[in-house]
C-alpha cells in the first residue's frame, strides 16, 4: 500500500475540480493520511469546502499520522503535537533529522501552529510516504524534495490527461513534477 499525505491546499484542488479522492486514489492501493498539524487548519471556514473535506475524510478513511511523544505542558490537550501510548508511531531517523534541522520559527499563527510548522512536519513524512501539495514556494517541502523526499506538486496536473493516481506514480517514478519558478 502506498502512503499519501495530503497538504491542506490539496483539499481546495480536489474540491474545485470535483475530484473524488476515493476514486482518484483507491483504498486498495493508497492509504490517505494527514499530519496532526493539518488538523489545526481544518475546518477552513468555508461551509461547502468544510463539508467536502469532512465527507471525503470519512469516505476515504483519512487517518491522522501522529509521532509518538510526551505531552507538552505549555499546550492545552487539543494543541498537542505528539501522540502518546497507543496513538503515536515512532518517527523514522530521517524524519527526526529533518525536523531538527528545519526547526520552527517560534512565531505562532492564528491556527496555533508556528510559522512553517505544518510544512516541516509534512516534508519530514515525504521520506517514507508521498506528499501531495500545491505549495512550490515552501522551503521545507523543497528541501525535502531535494534530499530525496517524495514530494509531488499538483500545480501542473491540468496540463496532463492523467488521472491523479497515474500522475502521482509518474511524478515519483520519473520526477516529472519539478517545481518551476
Amino acid at each position: 500500500m502506498i502512503g499519501v499525505f495530503i497538504d491542506g491546499n490539496v483539499w481546495n484542488f480536489l474540491y474545485e475540480r470535483h475530484l473524488d479522492l476515493a476514486v482518484e486514489l483507491p483504498a486498495p492501493e493508497f492509504a490517505i493520511m494527514h499530519t496532526r498539524e493539518a488538523e489545526f487548519e481544518i475546518p477552513v471556514g468555508k461551509p461547502d469546502l468544510d463539508d467536502f473535506i469532512r465527507k471525503t475524510m470519512q469516505r476515504c478513511n483519512v487517518r491522522t499520522d501522529s509521532i509518538f511523544g510526551f505531552a507538552d505542558d505549555t499546550k492545552s490537550l487539543n494543541e498537542q503535537r505528539f501522540g502518546g501510548f497507543d496513538q503515536g508511531r515512532f518517527a523514522a531517523p530521517e524524519e527526526i533529522d529533518f525536523m531538527l534541522k528545519y526547526g520552527t520559527s517560534g512565531i505562532v499563527r492564528p491556527t496555533k501552529l508556528q510559522k512553517h510548522e505544518a510544512d516541516i512536519s509534512l516534508a519530514a513524512k515525504s521520506f517514507h510516504s508521498i506528499v501531495l501539495t500545491l505549495d512550490k514556494r515552501s522551503s521545507p517541502l523543497r528541501a525535502a524534495r531535494g534530499a530525496g523526499g517524495k514530494v509531488v506538486w499538483l500545480n501542473d496536473i491540468d496540463q496532463n490527461s492523467l488521472t491523479l493516481a497515474t500522475y502521482v506514480r509518474a511524478a515519483i517514478e520519473h520526477r516529472t513534477d519539478e517545481p518551476r519558478q
